[in-house]
């Protein structure tokens, strides 16, 4: 092979540990999209070098692969590569260097990237890669471009990946193989960080009375409890709020609800073993927080457990889903929720089609998941055999290949 695709081995380097974050990277020490693209890449005569920086061919292009911690960056008020190695900079500034900017597991493009273009002024934003999960990135950076009427010259490159889909591939599967026995619960809903969608999700189950009829937790601390309540105008979640403020924060299974909870170690299987179907509280889903469509381990999670579900997310999700080769539920449930663009209509519509579900009997519901036993072992084989080809295709990886050298 004489072509190769240079990436820097971001461990052996100077970095801000406040922006970026270098541990998400896998046992030989790549980014995790580097597994999805090798085949590939070989297969076109490349080879992936991770190297240190005393490696890098500087008279060729390489990447600089920082996964971000986006939290940090809207406070930040320096310039985003100062902590970095002095030739790092230089070769950023001037050189052949790219700075890929990884969100790949979650997606905050309605500020992020503003605060991108905000924030990076020291380097060609030409340079800039930034890499997301969110499903429509392309056309929301395109749809941003337009409105700020930035030139051709002073674009950044996004790709698009959904790299949580083999986050989990390593994991012993057997956790995942569970009996079916009988139910308590009509649905599983966890609802950890208190997000206004979440809160506003389960104040309106309560509202219906909902609650007892599923597993379903919240993590609103004490400390919040006043603040979200002022917070919430809809007269309907006033009332649900009302029904469970001296239950806050609902706990279901023992884990800490002030944190964040990712991987299997949080997901509480006999949950899903004791309830029919999930109704997964996505990390967004109001548009005042993010206009994206985002894969996270959350909506994996039901698929894994052979869970029917409902996702609130942003309008799409399922088409997305469905595009990626998943089946969903629209025999069995109402899912004319993912066409609704309207964040209040959205969330009605889905807590209306909660009801719906819960107030069918325990038979009919068995002789449902009987029904529905093809589609859970479909999206299950679909999501464990989830190849790097399919990661490949499915997304923009294919793109790298413009650094290639």
């Amino acid at each position: 092979m004489n072509k190769s695709l240079q990436i820097l081995d971001i461990t052996t380097s100077t970095v801000d540990t406040d922006l970026y974050n270098i541990t998400a990277v896998n046992s030989r020490r790549d980014p995790y999209w580097v597994e999805f693209i090798e085949q590939h890449a070989k297969e076109a005569g490349v080879e992936i070098k991770i190297l240190p920086l005393h490696e890098i061919d500087l008279t060729k292009k390489w990447i600089i692969n920082v996964d971000i911690n986006a939290w940090n960056w809207y406070d930040h008020k320096g310039s985003v590569i100062e902590k970095f190695d002095a030739l790092i900079q230089q070769e950023l500034k001037i050189g052949h260097a790219h700075l890929m900017l990884n969100h790949q597991c979650e997606s905050s493009t309605n500020s992020f990237l503003e605060i991108i273009y905000k924030r990076i002024k020291d380097i060609p934003l030409h340079k800039i890669i930034y890499m997301a999960a969110a499903a429509d990135i392309q056309d929301i950076h395109n749809n941003f471009v337009y409105k700020n009427k930035i030139s051709s010259d002073k674009k950044i490159t996004v790709l698009y990946v959904h790299h949580v889909y083999k986050r989990f591939s390593t994991i012993n599967l057997s956790f995942f193989d569970y009996p079916r026995t009988r139910k308590i619960k009509k649905y599983l809903s966890l609802n950890r960080i208190a997000r206004d969608h979440r809160v506003a999700l389960v104040c309106l189950l309560a509202e219906k009375n909902l609650i007892d009829s599923g597993f379903v937790s919240l993590g609103l601390m004490p400390h919040e409890i006043d603040k979200a309540y002022r917070a919430i105008k809809d007269p309907a979640q006033r009332e649900g709020f009302k029904k469970i403020k001296n239950n806050l924060p609902l706990q279901v299974d023992n884990v800490d609800l002030s944190i964040n909870q990712f991987q299997t170690n949080s997901l509480p299987i006999v949950f899903y073993q004791q309830s029919y179907f999930s109704l997964v509280s996505s990390t967004f889903a109001f548009q005042d927080d993010e206009i994206s469509v985002g894969f996270t381990e959350k909506e994996i999670k039901p698929i894994l457990a052979r869970h029917p579900f409902i996702i609130f997310n942003r309008p799409g999700v399922l088409k997305h889903l469905q595009n990626m080769g998943f089946l969903t539920f629209e025999r069995w449930v109402d899912e004319s929720y993912d066409l609704e663009n309207n964040d209040d209509r959205r969330l009605k519509k889905i807590v209306d089609e909660v009801e719906r579900l819960c107030n069918l009997s325990f038979e009919e519901w068995d002789l449902m998941l009987d029904e529905m036993a093809p589609v859970l072992a479909h999206n299950y084989n679909r999501l464990v055999n989830y190849t790097t080809e399919h990661c490949y295709f499915n997304s923009d990886l294919k793109k790298l290949l413009y650094y290639v050298s």
